[in-house]
């Protein structure tokens, strides 16, 4: 074993250039790899944190509010959500619960029946400030401070031409369907980085009930923990103690990730990055195997007299293996270092701006602007790793070939 590193290492060294196209080959596969498993990393991870905070990690709801979300149905609503938000704050990980109501409406500023559309979100306003961070956000005016005001996201302000201090007229409709307006006044302008939350209109929950006549209760009561991960202990707990009050037969519990989009993301995300991880390899390994042929083809007489002096095929198969990866691991290691500054340097402090792009999203899909990588230390031992299988993946052809050589046809070829 000592002496086919020994000859790995001297072969590698023969050819400076061809061996330092592979290693570069390596390294720029490796950087790649790194930066792009950051970036995937940061772009779900935002999605999905931001996606959770706005749909709830967990949530109570009537089954049939559940069945027909998409309709946001305010009939089917719970109709005294105080006794719901006791139970859920006393539940162990939960460090906050908040009813809502959600309804499209129509907005016009003025008296006119408006042709704009908006998705109103109706809550307290510590679940803006808490979940949303919405106090934070805002780029104009301030917060709600009585029920008759509203803060707009900057896109569905800037649709309707509305301003701070104009009166806006929202018309939307009560639980049994009947035609429901309100006179509000915008106070506030927020831009949380999201095309979907950027159409939102953000309304006072008691002015909500009044719109959807619906006095003490909401169509779902938000529960959060101190992350998403808690959602499933949380969501656990919840069942277990609504199932064991026959008033509660009609609710159910949902976690954040069983709702679409979300529901069918995760295996998404990891399907995404092994078909990534996957292009990258087999790309770089061919780099390695174009150079690793041109090594063999070269040293024809050679194999062919180190076979007849009495080398075995696994060893010359061996031996060529452990000469691309003595590169690749030189390549790799530096590969995976320049990656690792260019994900954390570059991607996860200044991030990637996809501009107007993120206004397309549909409402549900809550996605920053600026998309930021998220760097881990295990990012770099996974790309070296992966820099290695480069190597054997592009060595092994080569190698195999190299075992097939018979040494009297060789020796002949003089090459």
């Amino acid at each position: 074993m000592r002496l086919l590193v020994s000859l790995a290492l001297r072969n590698a060294r023969r050819n400076v250039r061809r061996s330092l196209l592979t290693a570069v080959t390596i390294l720029l596969g490796v950087a790649l790899l790194t930066c792009g498993m950051a970036w995937t990393r940061g772009a779900f991870g935002g999605i999905l944190d931001k996606g959770a905070n706005l749909m709830g990690p967990v949530r109570i709801v009537k089954a049939e509010f559940a069945k027909k979300e998409q309709l946001m149905p305010l009939a089917d609503n719970i109709a005294d959500v105080a006794p719901l938000l006791t139970l859920a704050r006393a539940t162990p990980g939960v460090t906050g619960a908040w009813p809502r109501i959600q309804m499209p409406v129509t907005m016009t500023v003025g008296e006119d029946i408006g042709e704009h559309f908006a998705l109103v979100q109706g809550a307290p306003n510590e679940w803006f400030d808490r979940a949303l961070d919405l106090s934070h956000h805002l780029v104009e005016g301030r917060m709600l401070q009585s029920d008759d005001e509203v803060v707009m996201g900057m896109t569905a302000a800037s649709d309707l031409g509305a301003k701070l201090g104009d009166d806006l007229i929202l018309l939307g409709q009560t639980q049994d369907g009947s035609i429901s307006p309100i006179k509000v006044k915008v106070v506030g302008l927020s831009d949380l980085g999201s095309g979907a939350q950027n159409r939102f209109v953000y309304v006072p929950l008691a002015k909500m009930q009044w719109m959807a006549d619906i006095p003490d209760g909401a169509t779902e009561i938000l529960v959060y923990g101190t992350t998403r991960e808690d959602a499933l202990p949380i969501s656990a707990a919840l069942t277990q103690a609504l199932a064991a009050d026959p008033a509660y037969a009609a609710l159910v519990v949902n976690r954040w990730d069983e709702r679409p989009p979300f529901s069918a993301m995760s295996g998404l995300v990891g399907a995404l990055q092994s078909i990534a991880a996957g292009v990258i390899v087999f790309i770089t390994a061919l780099g390695v195997l174009n150079t690793m042929l041109m090594s063999v083809l070269e040293r024809t007489a050679e194999i062919g007299v180190m076979r007849a002096m009495g080398m075995r095929r696994g060893s010359t198969v061996l031996l060529f293996v452990m000469e691309a990866m003595g590169i690749a691991a030189v390549g790799g290691a530096i590969g995976a270092l320049v990656g690792s500054v260019i994900a954390y340097y570059w991607l996860e402090l200044h991030g990637i701006n996809l501009g107007n792009a993120v206004n397309k999203m549909p409402p549900g899909f809550a996605i920053d602007a600026v998309i930021h990588g998220d760097w881990e230390p295990y990012m770099l031992v996974q790309a070296f790793a992966l820099g290695l299988v480069m190597a054997v993946v592009g060595g092994a052809l080569p190698a195999f070939r190299a075992a097939q050589i018979e040494p009297v046809e060789a020796m002949r070829s003089r090459r």
